[in-house]
């Protein structure tokens, strides 16, 4: 807080609180996220959730660890509470909740159209896009102001309907292209009470995670990333939003990804 006068007036301008907020930072590019959200000393606080809190080893006091699981709506209510007791606004949110594959749960990318099942394609729906949007809803009261907002999900290009140019994948891709769906709603319900707000879908390339593991044998060594070099990339991409781009699916490079 500093103060001045104008004319014969004293004036107080008040620098408020700056809040992030980072969904699943326990592993992978959610912590090389928090790292990067951390090292930019642009937050007074980071509040971090993960299904298993106990797996966040973080000493950084602006870190608050909040436990969550997006797929159980009493978790997210929770939550939403826990986070609002921090803080009455947010103005970064990230959220990187990524399901392709899981044998114990019977997910894998299908290669044709009788490989779909019921129980698969729901589960990955939860978790790539109801999950997330869910979040999104309960968190409402704090997306609602008119100061810098960013709001950021992790996408992918296969997600895009019209860069499809090899079919299977099912479930994975329809998640994806839903959740880009929810993604432009939601840009253009927040831009018309605060016009600097800024909501996009985020390709992070292929990393080299769990998720992408099985898939990686085709992938050139210059365009398999660790998880600190996509974090990287996608921080530089976060740090030049604009308005303008709200709504979009950009890839790690910068590089608007057809709808």
């Amino acid at each position: 807080m500093y103060g001045g006068y104008v004319g014969q007036y004293p004036f107080v301008s008040v620098v408020r609180m700056q809040t992030a907020l980072i969904q699943g930072g326990s592993g992978g590019i959610g912590r090389a996220l928090l790292d990067q959200v951390l090292a930019s000393d642009q937050f007074d606080q980071v509040v971090v959730t993960s299904r298993h809190p106990d797996q966040l080893v973080c000493n950084d006091p602006r870190v608050h660890v909040v436990a969550l699981d997006l797929c159980a709506d009493a978790s997210i209510a929770k939550a939403s509470r826990e986070v609002a007791d921090l803080t009455d606004r947010l103005h970064l949110v990230l959220t990187t909740a990524g399901l392709l594959k899981d044998a114990q749960q019977g997910v894998a990318p299908e290669k044709k159209l009788a490989d779909l099942n019921r129980s698969a394609l729901e589960q990955v729906f939860a978790v790539n896009c109801f999950g997330p949007f869910l979040w999104y809803a309960a968190l409402a009261p704090l997306l609602k102001h008119r100061e810098r907002l960013r709001v950021a999900t992790l996408s992918a290009r296969v997600g895009s309907i019209g860069d499809n140019g090899l079919g299977g994948w099912h479930s994975y891709r329809a998640s994806k292209a839903a959740q880009n769906m929810l993604t432009k709603n939601l840009s253009l319900e927040l831009k018309r009470t605060n016009p600097q707000s800024v909501v996009v879908g985020l390709h992070p390339g292929t990393v080299d995670t769990a998720l992408s593991k099985p898939f990686q044998s085709g992938v050139p060594s210059d365009k398999l990333f660790t998880a600190e070099q996509s974090a990287g990339f996608l921080w530089q991409v976060l740090e030049q939003l604009t308005p303008e781009r709200s709504g979009e699916v950009i890839a790690w490079d910068g590089q608007t990804i057809t709808p």
